[in-house]
């Protein structure tokens, strides 16, 4: 898990600013707080030339730091629902919706310190109502000025994300492994069974991903986020920006979440596989 983390962070990072950005575009002096990009690769392009190669790896510190928790908990779970369940292609999804449920208690607040500190650099003068020096002082600042309910902003639309996301991806990925076994297909074949997992969970949940992270985001500078709820997010984002808008940055998603799960959960067969031996 760590490891994924850590090789897909920059897109994580670009991901994040394509998918908040519009905001700026449309709000009254938006364009004067807030850098826009023309898309995934003109940011990274600008982000490398402007703020330098370190740009890309703030928040790590979160997600290295709830890796190991997050995933001991999502596999723990993945696997526990996996065995009280009965053996249908719905199981899956349920199991995947189990596993994401244990996840985010970790992942959550990690969520909220890396998305703060993956939008400061995109900010201009003093367009950010807090600027955080790391992980350790986002966490302290957050605490302390929103307490506990700081870290857990936009909990339930993250469940509505990652919950049908994981139960998606679990579902294709497992129905087809299944498919490619049954009809005795070579098992390099199964290789390419989570990055499709991947692509289709991916650009279908882009949508909550983007409501929730503008929301995640939203103390970084209230009037440009200007959002009461998960709801409000939606029908603010629809009216100013388009119904398009909501899949801002599904690409650079598709780029983040395709090759991280692949390496997370082949990873995990591996070592579960080799454990079982």
């Amino acid at each position: 898990g760590a490891l994924a983390d850590v090789a897909t962070h920059p897109i994580s990072t670009v991901k994040t600013r394509m998918q908040v950005q519009g905001a700026a575009k449309v709000m009254k002096n938006g364009l004067d707080s807030m850098t826009v990009y023309r898309n995934p690769f003109h940011a990274a392009r600008m982000m490398l030339v402007n703020e330098g190669v370190a740009s890309f790896y703030v928040g790590l510190g979160a997600v290295l730091a709830s890796a190991a928790p997050a995933q001991a908990l999502y596999f723990a779970g993945l696997e526990t629902f996996k065995v009280v369940l009965p053996a249908h292609p719905a199981s899956s999804f349920v199991a995947g919706v189990g596993a994401q449920l244990c996840g985010s208690v970790a992942w959550v607040p990690m969520d909220v310190i890396k998305e703060r500190l993956q939008v400061q650099g995109a900010f201009k003068g003093d367009a950010l109502s807090a600027r955080y020096s790391g992980s350790a002082g986002a966490l302290r600042a957050i605490l302390k000025t929103e307490g506990v309910a700081g870290l857990y902003r936009a909990y339930w639309i993250h469940q509505m994300t990652w919950c049908p996301f994981n139960g998606l991806y679990f579902m294709i990925y497992d129905s087809s492994k299944a498919a490619i076994q049954s009809r005795g297909m070579s098992k390099q074949w199964e290789s390419a069974c989570a990055p499709l997992a991947g692509v289709v969970a991916s650009f279908a949940t882009n949508p909550m991903d983007l409501v929730k992270t503008r929301l995640q985001v939203a103390a970084s500078n209230p009037a440009l986020f200007d959002y009461t709820s998960s709801s409000d997010a939606l029908v603010k984002i629809v009216r100013r920006e388009g119904a398009a808008a909501l899949m801002d940055g599904a690409l650079s998603r598709v780029l983040l979440l395709t090759p991280r799960l692949s390496i997370a959960v082949l990873s995990y067969e591996y070592v579960k596989g080799a454990w079982e031996a």
